[in-house]
C-alpha cells in the first residue's frame, strides 16, 4: 500500500512538473544582436525574458566568436539551443532559472525552498531579493511577500536577503524547505539616517554619542509608564520607578548628575517639538518629592504623571538618545541633561495598514510571602513580653488586641478563663490585610491605528484606551489618546508635514497619609476588618470658665476601609498639540524649513477629604457627631476650627507653550568623485512656556454637592460663644483656623529667543568634522546683561577606519569607527528666580492687615550653570553586523553650580541660592549587540548594555553640613559624589540592657562623652545611595513563529538604609508598638537577657529612651522644639542598618506566536509577565532596592511594582 501511494504521488509530481515545463518552454522572446560576445548575448536574453541565468564566468569568458541574432516569437529553447550547441554548452530552465554548464559538466541535483519574507512589523515585503550567497541564482518575492527557489541539494552557503531600507539578512540553510524570514529597518534610520528632532544625519556623518531603539521593543503589556519601559532598554539612560502607584513617573537622567538643585531630567521631544512638563515646578516626580515636606504636593506627584503620560507608546516609531555636547548642543540650554527624541509613526503611499492591538492585564492580589512582619501569634507574644517586662504601654486607653484584654482582666472587668479564650481568639485571627485591602484587578488596553496613503498624501490616524487598574483597592486611572499625522506634498519641491495629538487622562489614588500596602504591611493581624480603633486625638478645644482655662481633646478613631470611602485624591489631565512643518526645496541642495507648534496642557487636581473622615476629625476636634451630641457642652461644637463639612485641597494649572522655528539648510557634494561633502544649517527659534493656575484650601467640602462654607460665621464663632453662653471665654492659642479662603494664584512664563547653526565636512566618507553653534537668551536671569545670553558649541569628528584603503579586507570585519566631541554647554535652573519672591499668608490676628511671607530673597547676580564636555567613542560592526559593540568614555565640568547659602539673619532671610562650585563627572557607557544563532528554524538575539557614572563635587563653597544633611544624603561635601550618605559607627550593644553603642560617645568604661565636631571625622561614610553602574540585558529567541523574549536591568553600587527596626514616636523617641500597630520580626531576635549582644546586633525594647543631644555637635536630627535626639534614633541611622541595594530585576517575559490568517491578515498573540522576581539582597525582605528615601525613622512610604500577567492580541490587514 505504502510503495502504491509513493508512486501514486510520484506520478502526479511528475504530470504536474511537466505541465509546468511545458508551460515554461512555451515561452517566445524577440531578440537583435549583431557582433555580440557570448557573454553579452545571454546578458540580452536575460533582460527579454526575464529568467535567471547561472553558470561559470569562465566557460563564458573563454568564447571570443561573436554573435549576430535575429529572431521574433520564438521559444526560448530554440534561442538558447542555437548559441550554446557549437561550443560544447547545454542548459536546463528550472521555474524561471537557466542553467548552463558544459557536456561534461555533471546537472547538480535541485530542491525547492519556499518562504515568507516579512518586515518587523509582520506586513509582507514584495519584491525582496533573495539569492544564493557566492552564486547568482536568485529570485525575488511576490506581492503576498511569498518565494519559490530552486537551488543545488547540497549547497551548505546562506541564503542573502535584502530590501530597500531594511537591514540584510544571511539565513543559513536547512534541510528545512519553509522558512520565514523578518527584515529589519534600521533603528530611527532609513537609508542610515538618525533623527535629532532638527535634522535628519546621515549616520557615518554622526559624530556624537547616540543610543536608538524601535518602538515596538519598548511595548510592555502590564506596564503603567513609558519610563518603565524604557528601563534597561536604552543605553546611557538611567531610570528608577519608584513607585507602582498607577500614575506615579519614574526618574530619569543621562549620564549622572548636571545639577545639584536643579532639575536633572533630560528633555523630551516629539516630533521635533520640546513637550514641557505641564506643571509650575520642574522637579516634579514622586522620587523628588518624598522629602520636600509639602505632604499635599507629594500626595498629588503619586499620580500626577509628566510631559511623558499622554504618549501611547503603540504611536511611537522609534527612540533616539542625544547623550554627549555634540549631538545635543543644538538645543542649547535645555539639553545638559541630554534629550530624547521620541519620532512618531508615519503612514506609506499606496501601502495601507492596519493594526488593531490588545492586552488584558491580571494584576493578583500581593500576599504576606517574604514580608517579615509578625503574624498574630507572634503580635500577640511581643505584647505579652512588653507587659512581662514592665514597658509601659502607651498613655491613650485600647480597646483592642492584646493589652486591651490584659487591662480588661487586672480591672476585673473578665475573668481569666475568658481572657485566656480571647487570647487564643486572637492569636488565630490573623487577618489578612492584602486580601481585604486588594483585588485581582483586571486591566484592559485597546489600540486602532492606520498607515496609508495615496499619491501626494499619506496619513497615520491612531484611537488609544486604556483602562488601568491597581491590585489595591481605590488606584485607577483611565486614558483616551488619539494621533493624526499628515505627509502632504503640494509640488515637487515643497513639503508639508501636520502633527495633531492629545490625551485625556483620570486618575484616581489615595488621600495624604493613605497607602494600603503599608497599612497592610505595619497594622496588627489581630485587628478585625470593621473594628474602629483609636488613632490620635483631635484638635485641642481651650476655654476659660470661672477663671480656669479648661482643654479638651477628644480621641478620635480610625478605619482605613471607612477612609477610603471618605477621602480621595482625583486627577484630570488634557493635552492637546499642534505641529505643523513646511519643507521648501528651493534648489537640490537648498531647503527652508518653517516649524510652528502650539500645546495646551490642563490639570485639575483634587485632595478631598469629607466630613466622616478620619482626617477631618483630626481637624474638627472630634469623631463625626461627638460635639453635637447631647452629652457634650454645647458650646464645644462653635470652639472647633470646623464648623461643618470637610475639606478640598486643589490645584487647577494650565500650560501653554509655543514655538517658532525658522531654519536654512543646505547640502553639496564637490571634486570630481564628490568625495567632498558640506552640511550647513542656520536657524532662529523662539519659545514661551506659560504657567496659570491657582492653588488653595476650602473647608465645608461635600463631595458631589455645591456648598459654600460660611467663613463669615467660622471668623465670628468666638463672639457667638461670649454673647450666648455667658462666663464661657474660648481661646485660640494653637487652633487651625482659616480666617478667609486660602488661595496661591500662579503665574509663570519662560521666553527663550535662540539662533543656532551647524557646519559639517565629510570627506569621502572616512573624515567627518562638525560645528554645533547656538546662542539662547532666557529671561530667567537678572538685571546683568552679560548672564541672560550664553552661547553654546560643540565640535566633533570622526574616523570610519573600514573605509581606508590600506584597512585590511575581511570578511569578519564590517565597520570600525572612532568618535570625539568637545564643547560647552548652559544650563538654568529654572526653579529659581533673580527675583523676590513673596506669598500670601493669614491676615494679622490684632490688626486684621494682609501679611506676606518673604520665600526667596533675590539675587541679580545669578548666572548659568556651565558644563564643558569632552567624549571619545568607538563602534565594532563585525561577522556580517552579527556582533556590534558601541563604548564611549566621557567627562563632564559643570561650573557655577547654583547652592544654597546660609547669609545673615538681618537680610530678612536665613539662606539664599547663589552660583559656586564645581561639579565633575565622569564614567562610561558600552553597547553589546549579538546574534549568536541564526538558522531558519533559531534565532537568539542578545543585547547587552553599561553605563557606569561617577560625580563628584569640588569647590562648593556651600553651608557647614548638619547630622541631618549628613544622614540623609542631601550633604553637599567636596570631593564626595552628589548622592552620598554618612552612618554613626556603630559598635555594638550594651551588655547590661541592649542598647546601641557608638564610637567615641561609648568609651568602654561606659563614660559618655562628645563626638568631634568634625562629622567626617566622625561618622561613617556609607556610599552613595544612587546607582554607580546600570544598565540592561535583553534577550530574544526564536524558533519558526514562537519568540521568547525577556528584558532584565540592573543597578549596582549603592546602598541603602533598612527600614527601621522599630518606629519612632513624633518626637524621635524609639516607639514602643502600640495594639493597632503590627511589628517587624527582627524584633524576635532582639537582644533579651545579657550575653544576647554576641549573637544579635537588634537592640532591646526599653522603657525609656536616651537624650543624647548633648554628646553631638548640632541638633538638626531633633523632632521636637527642646533639641532632643534619642540614642535609638542614631541606631536607624547607623551603619548597622546599611544594606548594598544593588539589584537585578526581571522587567518582563513575553511568550509570543506570529500565524498568517488566510494570507489577509497577521496575527500575533502573546502572553507577558511583567516584574516576575528580583534577585536583590536577602536583608532587605520586602523592601525595594530601587526605592530610595532619606527618612530613617518611619517606613518607606510607598507602593512596590506589581507583578501583572498579560494577554495580548494583534491583528494586522
Amino acid at each position: 500500500m505504502a510503495m502504491r501511494t509513493k508512486m501514486v504521488i510520484s506520478w502526479i509530481f511528475f504530470v504536474v512538473f511537466l505541465g509546468t515545463s511545458k508551460s515554461l518552454f512555451a515561452q517566445t522572446i524577440s531578440i537583435n544582436i549583431k557582433n555580440a560576445t557570448l557573454e553579452e548575448t545571454l546578458k540580452k536574453i536575460k533582460q527579454v525574458s526575464g529568467f535567471d541565468m547561472v553558470f561559470k564566468m569562465k566557460d563564458i569568458k573563454d568564447i571570443k566568436k561573436h554573435i549576430n541574432l535575429q529572431v521574433e516569437d520564438k521559444d526560448i529553447r530554440e534561442v538558447l539551443q542555437s548559441c550554446l550547441q557549437e561550443h560544447d554548452l547545454i542548459f536546463n530552465i528550472y521555474n524561471k532559472t537557466i542553467i548552463i554548464f558544459r557536456k561534461s559538466t555533471q546537472i547538480p541535483e535541485m530542491r525547492t525552498i519556499k518562504g515568507y519574507i516579512r518586515d518587523d512589523s509582520h506586513q509582507p515585503l514584495a519584491e525582496a531579493s533573495i539569492r544564493l550567497e557566492e552564486s547568482q541564482l536568485g529570485t525575488i518575492s511576490n506581492k503576498n511577500g511569498e518565494f519559490i527557489f530552486r537551488i543545488p541539494a547540497r549547497n551548505k552557503s546562506r541564503l542573502v536577503v535584502s530590501y530597500i531600507g531594511k537591514k540584510t539578512a544571511y539565513i543559513p540553510l536547512s534541510h528545512d524547505s519553509l522558512y520565514l524570514i523578518m527584515l529589519e529597518t534600521a533603528v530611527s534610520q532609513v537609508e542610515n539616517i538618525i533623527v535629532n528632532g532638527y535634522q535628519t544625519v546621515a549616520k557615518n556623518e554622526m559624530t556624537g554619542a547616540v543610543s536608538t531603539i524601535k518602538g515596538k521593543d519598548i511595548r510592555t503589556s502590564g506596564s503603567n509608564s513609558l519610563e518603565a519601559a524604557f528601563q534597561g532598554m536604552l543605553n546611557g539612560l538611567e531610570v528608577i520607578i519608584p513607585s507602582g502607584n498607577i500614575g506615579s513617573t519614574g526618574h530619569m537622567k543621562i549620564r549622572g548628575a548636571s545639577t545639584v538643585v536643579g532639575n536633572p531630567e533630560p528633555l523630551v521631544v516629539v516630533d521635533g517639538i520640546i513637550r514641557e512638563n505641564a506643571w509650575a515646578f520642574d522637579q516634579n516626580t514622586l522620587y523628588d518629592l518624598l522629602n520636600n515636606g509639602n505632604l499635599a504636593n507629594t500626595t498629588r506627584a503619586s499620580i500626577m504623571g509628566n510631559n511623558l503620560s499622554g504618549i501611547n507608546v503603540d504611536d511611537i516609531a522609534s527612540i533616539t538618545l542625544l547623550k554627549d555636547v555634540s549631538a545635543t548642543a543644538i538645543y542649547g540650554i535645555k539639553a545638559t541633561n541630554g534629550v530624547i527624541v521620541i519620532t512618531t509613526k508615519q503612514g506609506n503611499i499606496n501601502n495601507q495598514k492596519i493594526t488593531f492591538r490588545s492586552d488584558i492585564t491580571f494584576s493578583p492580589i500581593p500576599n504576606y510571602k517574604n514580608t517579615n512582619v509578625m503574624n498574630s501569634t507572634e503580635r500577640v507574644n511581643l505584647s505579652k513580653e512588653i507587659i512581662e517586662a514592665g514597658i509601659a504601654l502607651p498613655d491613650m486607653p485600647q480597646n483592642i488586641g492584646y493589652e486591651a484584654i490584659y487591662r480588661d482582666m487586672i480591672s476585673k472587668k473578665i475573668s481569666y478563663p475568658e481572657f485566656n479564650k480571647q487570647v487564643s481568639q486572637l492569636e488565630k485571627q490573623n487577618t489578612n490585610w492584602f486580601k481585604i485591602l486588594g483585588r485581582t484587578a483586571i486591566s484592559q488596553n485597546y489600540h486602532l491605528n492606520i498607515a496609508s496613503g495615496k499619491e501626494n498624501i499619506s496619513y497615520y490616524a491612531s484611537l488609544g484606551y486604556r483602562d488601568e487598574r491597581n491590585a489595591f483597592k481605590g488606584n485607577d486611572r483611565e486614558t483616551f489618546t488619539g494621533m493624526l499625522n499628515f505627509n502632504i506634498l503640494p509640488s515637487d519641491n515643497t513639503k508639508l508635514t501636520l502633527y495633531l495629538s492629545g490625551s485625556d487622562i483620570k486618575t484616581h489614588g489615595y488621600y495624604m497619609g493613605i497607602n494600603p500596602e503599608q497599612y497592610a504591611l505595619n497594622t496588627s493581624r489581630v485587628i478585625s476588618p470593621s473594628q474602629f480603633y483609636q488613632k490620635g486625638e483631635g484638635t485641642i478645644l481651650n476655654y476659660i470658665m470661672n477663671n480656669s482655662n479648661k482643654i479638651v481633646q477628644k480621641p478620635v478613631h480610625f478605619n482605613l476601609l471607612h477612609e477610603l470611602q471618605h477621602t480621595g485624591n482625583n486627577n484630570h489631565a488634557t493635552n492637546i498639540h499642534l505641529n505643523a512643518h513646511l519643507t521648501w526645496q528651493i534648489l537640490s541642495n537648498l531647503s527652508i524649513n518653517f516649524t510652528s507648534a502650539w500645546s495646551s496642557e490642563r490639570s485639575r487636581s483634587k485632595l478631598w477629604a469629607d466630613e466622616y473622615s478620619w482626617n477631618i476629625a483630626l481637624l474638627r476636634g472630634a469623631d463625626y457627631g461627638v460635639l453635637q451630641s447631647p452629652q457634650e457642652l454645647p458650646f464645644l461644637k462653635y470652639l472647633s476650627p470646623l464648623l461643618e463639612g470637610g475639606l478640598l485641597d486643589y490645584s487647577n494649572m494650565t500650560h501653554e507653550a509655543y514655538t517658532l522655528k525658522g531654519q536654512t539648510n543646505y547640502r553639496c557634494l564637490l571634486g570630481k568623485k564628490q568625495h567632498h561633502t558640506f552640511n550647513m544649517t542656520l536657524g532662529i527659534e523662539i519659545r514661551q512656556n506659560k504657567y496659570t493656575g491657582e492653588t488653595g484650601i476650602e473647608l465645608g467640602y461635600t463631595p458631589n454637592k455645591i456648598s459654600e462654607y460660611n467663613y463669615s460665621a467660622q471668623e465670628k464663632r468666638f463672639q457667638y460663644i461670649r454673647n450666648n453662653f455667658p462666663g464661657i471665654y474660648p481661646e485660640d492659642p494653637q487652633n487651625y483656623s482659616l480666617k478667609d479662603h486660602e488661595m496661591n494664584l500662579i503665574d509663570r512664563v519662560e521666553n527663550v529667543f535662540s539662533l543656532y547653526g551647524t557646519l559639517g565636512y565629510t570627506f569621502n566618507s572616512r573624515y567627518t568634522f562638525t560645528l554645533n553653534l547656538r546662542n539662547d537668551a532666557s529671561n530667567r536671569f537678572g538685571k546683568n546683561t552679560n548672564n541672560r545670553f550664553y552661547p553654546v558649541w560643540s565640535t566633533g569628528f570622526r574616523w570610519d577606519l573600514h573605509q581606508e584603503k590600506w584597512f585590511p579586507r575581511q570578511k569578519w570585519i564590517n565597520e570600525i569607527t572612532l568618535r570625539t566631541s568637545y564643547g560647552h554647554q548652559g544650563n538654568v535652573v529654572s526653579n529659581i528666580s533673580p527675583n523676590t519672591l513673596v506669598s500670601y499668608v493669614s491676615k494679622d490676628l490684632i490688626t486684621n492687615e494682609e501679611q506676606l511671607q518673604l520665600d526667596q530673597l533675590p539675587n541679580p547676580d545669578l548666572k548659568w550653570e556651565k558644563t564643558t564636555s569632552l567624549n571619545i567613542g568607538t563602534d565594532f560592526s563585525l561577522f556580517q553586523n552579527r556582533l556590534n559593540i558601541s563604548f564611549d568614555l566621557y567627562k563632564k565640568k559643570i561650573s557655577d553650580i547654583v547652592v544654597e547659602k546660609e547669609i545673615p539673619i538681618e537680610n530678612g532671610f536665613q539662606k539664599m541660592f547663589i552660583n559656586s562650585g564645581t561639579l565633575d563627572n565622569q564614567g562610561y557607557e558600552l553597547e553589546i549587540e549579538a546574534i549568536p544563532v541564526q538558522t531558519n528554524l533559531w534565532e537568539w538575539r542578545i543585547r547587552f548594555t553599561a553605563g557606569h557614572t561617577k560625580d563628584i563635587l569640588d569647590r562648593s563653597d556651600a553651608d557647614q553640613q548638619t547630622l541631618e544633611h549628613f544622614t540623609n544624603g542631601r550633604a553637599i561635601v567636596d570631593r564626595f559624589p552628589i548622592s552620598a550618605f554618612w552612618s554613626f559607627p556603630f559598635i555594638g550593644l550594651s551588655p547590661t540592657n541592649g542598647s546601641p553603642l557608638f564610637a567615641t560617645m561609648d568609651q568602654p568604661n561606659g563614660v559618655s562623652q562628645k563626638v568631634p565636631d568634625s562629622l567626617l571625622e566622625y561618622l561613617m561614610y556609607s556610599g552613595c545611595r544612587e546607582p554607580r553602574l546600570f544598565g540592561g540585558i535583553q534577550t530574544n529567541i526564536r524558533y519558526k513563529r514562537i519568540t521568547l523574549n525577556a528584558i532584565f536591568n540592573y543597578q549596582v553600587g549603592h546602598y541603602k538604609r533598612l527600614n527601621p527596626f522599630i518606629s519612632s514616636s513624633k518626637d524621635g523617641m524609639m516607639a514602643i508598638p502600640s495594639p493597632e500597630m503590627n511589628a517587624s520580626r527582627e524584633l524576635l531576635y532582639r537582644w533579651k537577657q545579657a550575653g544576647d549582644e554576641k549573637t544579635t546586633n537588634i537592640p532591646s525594647l526599653q522603657n525609656k529612651d536616651e537624650n543624647v543631644s548633648c554628646y553631638l555637635p548640632d541638633n538638626s536630627l531633633s523632632r521636637n522644639s527642646y533639641g532632643d535626639i534619642y540614642r535609638y534614633s542614631l541606631y536607624n541611622r547607623s551603619n548597622a542598618r546599611i544594606v548594598s541595594a544593588s539589584h537585578i530585576r526581571c522587567n518582563r517575559i513575553s511568550l509570543s506566536y506570529h500565524t498568517t490568517l488566510a494570507r489577509i491578515a497577521d496575527l500575533n498573540l502573546s502572553f507577558t509577565i511583567t516584574n516576575p522576581f528580583i534577585i536583590k539582597n536577602r536583608k532587605l525582605k520586602q523592601q525595594d532596592p530601587e526605592i530610595s528615601t532619606s527618612d530613617a525613622d518611619y517606613y518607606t512610604p510607598t507602593m512596590s511594582r506589581p507583578k501583572n500577567y498579560s494577554l495580548g492580541i494583534e491583528i494586522i490587514f
